[in-house]
């Protein structure tokens, strides 16, 4: 019996990575896409949607050719997913041109029932920017929330890192191959992705440099695949407002940080946010608009659900940059909490006044769980919930220190 998968690879071929052909035909034709493979071009020269050049490629490509491409994903350790796998991303199946096969490197499993955000902006942003997208990626990863970027330098880097400073889960959509020595830039990205328990997807077989279209059909996937899109500096002209764009189309909400009011790196963020885009300056904020979203991601991390947190302010008018928009921190002014005492006999060092103790000086997470006995995991709900509270501080560096 022939694996259902050498179909779609042969018609993923045929028609092209980004083509919407092999989802329509799985879904309209008799049988599907073997039922259409196996009807032949006497059949398929009556299709409107097929043109000739179309039939030529499908009875070049046999399916001997594409079982070689399946025994070479299998050498090279790569999971192939087609829109009839379980561990497909089950929101692509919802958009108008669902990839035919997905490559991956890694494991689908633990990332399948939780939300995804992607946290993607401009590759060329400032150092500012990319501590927000750090600090965005952060606390939507401590929430329990998979954040999934483009892997380009800038933000989709920092979003990257940011995750993973959290521990949290991670999905980088590459517009090449995962072979290509692409994927090396920004340097140790994907090993480091791949070390941390995170997913590698591609639309390529083979692909080593991006194609003309390339970065359009990638983008289209990141913001299928992800229940949110979340834009840090948007120029008003570049891929990042293409993000925007797919976005709308496939009826994905978008949160734009609003940035310095008259920076012209901004230009296309200040645009989307008087189109109603809803601005953001933390993750908080995204996932209290989404109560659901932290109790389905601690499920599908096998976390206990953290205690819950205060509600968050109203949302601030476009354009408008909150104090201390990197922290948190309270407004200046306001009335300094009392900082707890060292943590006496039968005083565990992982509760909150412990804690407060032991960041006397910046220290990482790593750092504080040495020190404290405490489990990283359970360390870094905790800190979550004291930065929301405006009781400690994530600096830049990713050490933490008491406000």
């Amino acid at each position: 019996m022939i694996d259902k998968d050498v179909f779609w690879v042969w018609a993923q071929h045929a028609f092209g990575e980004g083509s919407p052909k092999p989802w329509h035909i799985h879904n309209t034709f008799p049988g599907g896409l073997e039922g259409f493979y196996r009807a032949g071009a006497g059949e398929w020269c009556r299709l409107a949607y097929i043109s000739r050049q179309q039939i030529e490629s499908l009875r070049a490509f046999d399916l001997k050719a594409a079982m070689v491409r399946l025994q070479f994903a299998a050498q090279m350790c790569w999971q192939l997913l087609t829109p009839e796998s379980e561990k497909y991303p089950p929101d692509l199946r919802n958009i108008s041109d669902p990839p035919a096969v997905l490559y991956m490197k890694g494991e689908m499993a633990p990332l399948a029932d939780a939300p995804w955000v992607a946290v993607v902006g401009a590759r060329k942003a400032s150092e500012a920017s990319c501590q927000v997208a750090r600090k965005i990626a952060h606390q939507l990863a401590t929430a329990g929330v998979v954040v999934a970027s483009g892997m380009a330098p800038g933000v989709d880097t920092a979003a990257q890192e940011g995750a993973m400073e959290a521990f949290g889960r991670t999905v980088c959509v590459a517009p090449v191959d995962l072979a290509s020595p692409y994927l090396d830039r920004p340097v140790g990205l994907c090993r480091r992705v791949a070390e941390r328990g995170g997913v590698l997807l591609s639309e390529y077989f083979s692909q080593r440099n991006p194609a003309q279209g390339g970065f359009h059909q990638r983008n289209r996937l990141l913001t299928g695949m992800c229940a949110a899109v979340v834009l840090v500096q948007a120029a008003e002209k570049g891929g990042t407002m293409l993000y925007a764009r797919l976005a709308a189309k496939q009826g994905r909400p978008v949160y734009v940080y609003p940035g310095p009011p008259d920076d012209p790196a901004f230009a296309g963020s200040r645009a989307l946010l008087a189109k109603g885009a809803r601005p953001v300056e933390s993750g908080w904020e995204i996932v209290e608009e989404n109560p659901g979203w932290q109790r389905q991601g601690k499920r599908a991390a096998g976390m206990e659900a953290s205690p819950g947190r205060p509600r968050r302010k109203p949302p601030r008018q476009a354009g408008q940059r909150a104090q201390g928009a990197l922290s948190d921190r309270p407004p200046p002014g306001a009335p300094r909490p009392e900082t707890p005492a060292p943590p006496g006999p039968g005083q565990p060092a992982g509760q909150d006044g412990g804690l407060l103790a032991l960041l006397e000086k910046e220290l990482t997470v790593e750092e504080l769980s040495a020190r404290s006995g405490v489990e990283a995991g359970l360390l870094l709900r905790a800190l979550a919930r004291l930065e929301l509270l405006g009781r400690v501080e994530r600096g830049q560096n990713g050490r933490y220190r008491r406000i």
